[in-house]
């Protein structure tokens, strides 16, 4: 669906239904916008944190100027679509496209809780979505062989494995890695890659880099549910412009900032147009930084004066590895229709059922991957595909070789698409996490603002347990704008 349709169709626009803040009661659900004659604001990032913060800062009035640096709209949320063309993060292996008659995401593939923040609009929305959480079961990599769940739930490991994973948010030990905990836990090597799938992948890296101590601070404040769901029939990029579009006329693409300089009494901003390479400058009255964790950390953005101790402190803390997606399809689904995640691969940490609960035609698998193992996958290129199927090939007797899809070439290629976060020149990696020196204060520390002047939004800076997600992006967004608002009246 393009994007003008997708808004047509939708019919939601500028502080539209959920996520409205509570504060915001001078501009409710029905209430016409105010007019743009106030201070500028100026939003660094058009992804999720951005566009909702632009959405709610122009709703009060106030003129706002969204700089994203690259040429698309929606950060890490991004849906494949057939304009798609073939980029350096972006590897399609055959010119044929994937069967499937559902969306195929490249980022973001869940809504991560029914009642939070993203699950939200998207009930506002009215999207038709399924329940991977009760419509589905999961699978096992078990003693090199598949386990169903209830092959699983008999064995006294992976129970144990499960309670630990269970419990995580309870936990009060020392500041080490997840796995020093699962090692000290005593928990059996049966169960290291179903644990490092649950947990470490799942936050874009892996259990011997992710600190458990700050992962339990910052789950112990999630409050929403644990239902996952799946987007029918819309492509999570489309919901995402479709819930923001009446800000994409304050978005300019292809604009990347390169310092802020908040000593004076103008904000200015200097940046690069990544086309022509034509510098530009431009004078503002606050600047919210939606920017990811590793363009803070490699210091893309000169900030002067420079970052506080305080909050260079707290992103030696944290870290964003690589993430990379693939999604390859097969001619016939030999996993099982009614199957959802294929947790505990080597090669393959996660295995998504992408068409479950979404089609009768479910036969393409989306494969996720953190940490080392990604940077393993992305120097192998298409290799890497090959190397999922010989993983597939030992569980289901080699189904996975024999059955995927390929195309007509003289020599075919199997039919798949890899998106590398870490090749995308303005992101660079997966989502952000905390070492094991970390705590929750480092993402209080990030989150807080520059001399009242430049402010920080974006997943990395959530305080409410929901990092590395939509709704974390979209909670730091309403935190972010209720701060600007507060200091420009």
């Amino acid at each position: 669906m393009k994007r003008r349709k997708a808004i047509q169709r939708l019919g939601w626009g500028l502080t539209a239904g959920l996520v409205v803040p509570s504060w915001l009661s001078s501009c409710k659900k029905d209430d016409d916008p105010q007019p743009n004659t106030g201070p500028t604001v100026a939003v660094i990032g058009a992804g999720a944190a951005g566009l909702y913060a632009a959405d709610i800062l122009k709703a009060q009035g106030y003129n706002v100027v969204i700089y994203e640096a690259s040429d698309r709209v929606g950060g890490r949320v991004r849906s494949l679509k057939t304009s798609d063309k073939p980029t350096a993060a972006l590897y399609l292996n055959s010119q044929t496209e994937l069967s499937s008659d559902y969306p195929n995401e490249l980022g973001a593939e869940q809504v991560l809780g029914s009642d939070s923040a993203w699950g939200k609009v998207v009930t506002d929305l009215k999207l038709t979505t399924g329940n991977i959480t009760t419509g589905t079961t999961d699978n096992y990599f078990l003693d090199n062989a598949l386990a169903d769940a209830a092959t699983a739930g008999a064995d006294a490991d992976f129970m144990a494995a499960q309670n630990f994973f269970n419990t995580l948010s309870t936990y009060s030990g020392p500041h080490v890695s997840v796995q020093d905990a699962i090692t000290a836990a005593g928990l059996s090597s049966r169960t290291k890659n179903i644990l490092n799938s649950w947990i470490g992948n799942k936050y874009g890296t892996s259990n011997d880099r992710l600190g458990i101590a700050g992962l339990a601070e910052g789950l112990a404040l999630r409050s929403r549910n644990n239902t996952i769901q799946t987007l029918a029939d819309n492509p999570m990029q489309d919901a995402l412009l479709s819930r923001f579009g009446q800000v994409a006329d304050s978005v300019q693409v292809n604009s990347v900032i390169k310092a802020i300089n908040y000593s004076s009494d103008k904000i200015i901003i200097n940046g690069q147009n990544t086309l022509n390479g034509e510098p530009f400058t431009a004078d503002v009255d606050k600047v919210v930084v939606t920017v990811p964790v590793s363009v803070l950390k490699a210091g893309d953005i000169a900030f002067n004066p420079a970052l506080t101790s305080e909050k260079t402190t707290a992103l030696s803390n944290m870290d964003m590895d690589a993430v990379i997606r693939i999604i390859i399809d097969f001619k016939i689904n030999f996993w099982g229709a009614t199957s959802g995640f294929l947790y505990g691969g080597t090669t393959g940490p996660e295995y998504f059922n992408s068409g479950a609960l979404r089609s009768e035609f479910s036969k393409t698998l989306s494969i996720t991957v953190g940490g080392a193992q990604a940077v393993t996958l992305s120097g192998m290129g298409k290799d890497a595909i090959p190397a999922l199927l010989a993983e597939l090939d030992t569980i289901y007797a080699g189904k996975a070789s024999l059955n995927v899809r390929k195309d007509l070439a003289e020599v075919p290629n199997i039919i798949a698409v890899i998106q590398d976060w870490s090749k995308e020149p303005y992101i660079r990696g997966g989502a952000a996490y905390l070492k094991p020196s970390g705590t929750q204060q480092d993402r209080v520390a990030l989150a807080k603002s520059l001399s009242d002047r430049v402010f920080f939004a974006g997943e990395a800076t959530d305080v409410n347990g929901e990092f590395g997600t939509i709704s974390g992006a979209l909670l730091s967004a309403e935190r972010v704008a209720a701060e600007v608002i507060a200091k420009l009246g």
